[in-house]
C-alpha cells in the first residue's frame, strides 16, 4: 500500500486556474524576482515545497525574507495576532543525508538546533517570530519528492521548474490563482502535513500584491511580437481568464522495477501524470513539443514513435552530459544513447516508407500518409553572452514543459526519464487553453534561439 493517495478519480484532477504571470530565466532570477516577493507578502501562511535544497545565493535570500517575515509576524503577535505560519518541505540536500534517511512517510522534522548548522537557515532566535518547521521526506532507494511548488495564504500558488540551490539551469514558473490552488493544499497535506492544516482566519484578505516590482518583463505585446531571447523574462497575464486545468498529482514508488537486459521495461505505474502524457502522445494529431533535463524513460520513446508514424511532428530539447551519474543509477542508460536509439528507429521508419513508396509506383501506402518531421535539438549556453551576463546565462536546460497540438500545456516537475515515471513523487498541471499554449509556447522557444545545438532533423 502507498503511503500517499494516487488521486486518480478524474473528478479530483478536474480544476479551473488563473494564470497570473510566466517567467523564465535561471534559478537565482525566479526566486528574486518572483517567489521570494511573493513570499514578502504572506500573512497567514507560507508553504513552501522542493526538491533539492543547497548552499546558495537563492537560500541566503530566502533567510533574509523568513528574518523580515520573522520581525513583522512578531509586530503582529503582540498585538494579539497569531504567528506567520511557515512550512518549509525539501526531499534531498545531500547524497549521504539520502542514504541514512529515515523510510518513513512522515519524514523528517529538523530541530531547531539544526536549522542553521544543516540548513544554512537562520538561528532560532532570528525566527522566533515565526510558526516554522522543517520537514524532509525521502524514500530509500530512489524515491525523491520531485514537485517543486509554493502557497501563500491558501490564495495563490507557483509552480517552479527550479529547485532552492546553487544550479544555474534554465527554469521556468507560473503564478497561479482559483480553485486549483484549493487542491494544492489538499496535495500538499496528503504528503506533508497530516495533522498540520489548521483552519485559516475567515478575514483573509482575497488577493494580495507582490511589495517589490519583477524585473525584467515584458508585456504580452513585446512577447508576442517581438523577437529576443533575452532572460530573465517576467510576463504578466491580466486577462482574468479561467483556465480548464488537471492537477496531476504522482505518487512515488519504492520499487524501481528494474528488469536485465534484453527483458522488455515493465509498464510504468499508472499515476496521473503518466497516463496523461501517455494519452497526449498517443492522440496528438499534429504536433508534439518537449523541453526535459533528461529522456531516459522506455515508454516515451514508442510513444512518440507512433506519433511520428500518424505523421506528428515531434520536437525534443534536453542536454548533453546532464547528472550522468543519477542517469545511470536510475535508468541504467544516459540520454545521448536513447536519443540515438529514437533516431536510429525514425530512420528505418522512413526507409520503410521510401521503400514501399518506390514498390507502389511513387505513391504512399493506402491508408497512411508522410511521417511526422522529428527534431532533436541539445541545449548550450548562449554563446554570445556578454562577460557581464556570463555569470547568470544558465548552462543546462531544467525546465519540463509538454505541448500537444497547441491545445494543451503540460508543466510542473515530471521530466522524461526513468526515474519520474517510475519512482519519484511528481505533480503536473496540465492547461486546455490555445491562447495560453501559444504564449508560453512562443515565449519559451523565444528564449531559446541561440541556446540549442541541433542534433536531428535540424537545417
Amino acid at each position: 500500500m502507498q503511503p500517499f493517495s494516487n488521486h486518480h478519480c478524474p473528478s479530483t484532477l478536474l480544476t479551473n486556474c488563473a494564470v497570473r504571470r510566466v517567467s523564465v530565466g535561471n534559478g537565482a532570477s525566479i526566486y528574486h524576482d518572483a517567489l521570494l516577493p511573493a513570499l514578502s507578502s504572506a500573512t497567514y501562511e507560507i508553504l513552501f515545497v522542493t526538491c533539492f535544497w543547497a548552499p546558495s545565493i537563492s537560500l541566503t535570500e530566502l533567510s533574509s525574507t523568513l528574518r523580515a517575515l520573522s520581525s513583522a509576524s512578531a509586530a503582529r503577535s503582540s498585538d494579539g495576532g497569531s504567528k506567520l505560519r511557515v512550512r518549509l518541505c525539501f526531499s534531498s540536500r545531500s547524497h549521504l543525508q539520502m542514504l541514512f534517511h529515515t523510510s518513513s512517510p512522515n519524514g523528517y522534522i529538523y530541530p531547531p538546533s539544526q536549522w542553521t548548522s544543516k540548513l544554512g537557515l537562520p538561528s532560532p532566535d532570528e525566527l522566533r517570530g515565526l510558526d516554522l518547521q522543517v520537514k524532509s521526506i525521502f524514500m530509500r532507494p530512489f524515491s525523491v519528492m520531485h514537485p517543486k511548488y509554493i502557497i501563500i495564504d491558501r490564495r495563490r500558488a507557483f509552480l517552479p521548474s527550479c529547485n532552492l540551490s546553487w544550479e544555474n539551469w534554465f527554469e521556468g514558473c507560473i503564478k497561479l490563482d482559483g480553485p486549483v490552488v484549493g487542491k494544492l493544499v489538499k496535495f500538499w497535506r496528503s504528503s506533508w502535513g497530516r495533522n498540520d492544516l489548521p483552519t485559516l482566519p475567515v478575514d483573509m484578505p482575497t488577493t494580495a500584491t507582490d511589495p517589490r516590482p519583477i524585473t525584467g518583463g515584458s508585456s504580452p505585446a513585446s512577447v508576442l511580437h517581438e523577437s529576443s531571447n533575452n532572460l530573465p523574462l517576467h510576463l504578466p497575464l491580466s486577462s482574468g481568464s479561467d483556465y480548464s486545468a488537471l492537477l496531476l498529482p504522482s505518487p512515488h514508488h519504492c520499487n524501481p522495477q528494474f528488469r536485465p537486459f534484453p527483458l522488455p521495461a515493465p509498464t510504468p505505474p499508472p499515476t496521473p501524470l503518466n497516463t496523461l502524457l501517455s494519452h497526449l502522445f498517443s492522440t496528438a494529431t499534429s504536433s508534439v513539443f518537449i523541453t526535459t533535463p533528461n529522456f531516459t524513460s522506455p515508454p516515451v520513446l514508442p510513444l512518440l514513435l507512433s506519433a511520428l508514424e500518424r505523421g506528428v511532428d515531434v520536437e525534443i530539447v534536453t542536454n548533453r552530459r546532464m547528472m550522468l551519474v543519477e542517469q545511470l543509477l536510475t535508468a541504467g542508460t544516459v540520454t545521448e544513447i536513447c536519443l540515438w536509439r529514437l533516431v536510429r528507429a525514425y530512420q528505418k521508419l522512413m526507409r520503410s516508407r521510401q521503400m514501399s513508396a518506390g514498390r507502389d509506383g511513387g505513391s504512399l501506402e493506402e491508408g497512411r500518409g508522410p511521417l511526422g518531421a522529428l527534431r532533436i535539438g541539445y541545449y548550450r549556453p548562449l554563446l554570445t553572452a556578454s562577460r557581464e551576463d556570463g555569470a547568470t546565462e544558465p548552462v543546462k536546460l531544467h525546465f519540463k514543459c509538454t505541448i500537444a497540438d497547441m491545445e494543451v500545456v503540460v508543466l510542473g516537475s515530471g521530466n522524461m526519464d526513468r526515474a519520474s515515471w517510475y519512482t519519484s513523487q511528481e505533480l503536473g498541471l496540465a492547461i486546455y487553453d490555445r491562447g495560453f499554449t501559444e504564449t508560453v509556447s512562443r515565449s519559451v522557444q523565444e528564449r531559446l534561439k541561440g541556446r540549442v545545438e541541433g542534433y536531428f532533423g535540424h537545417t
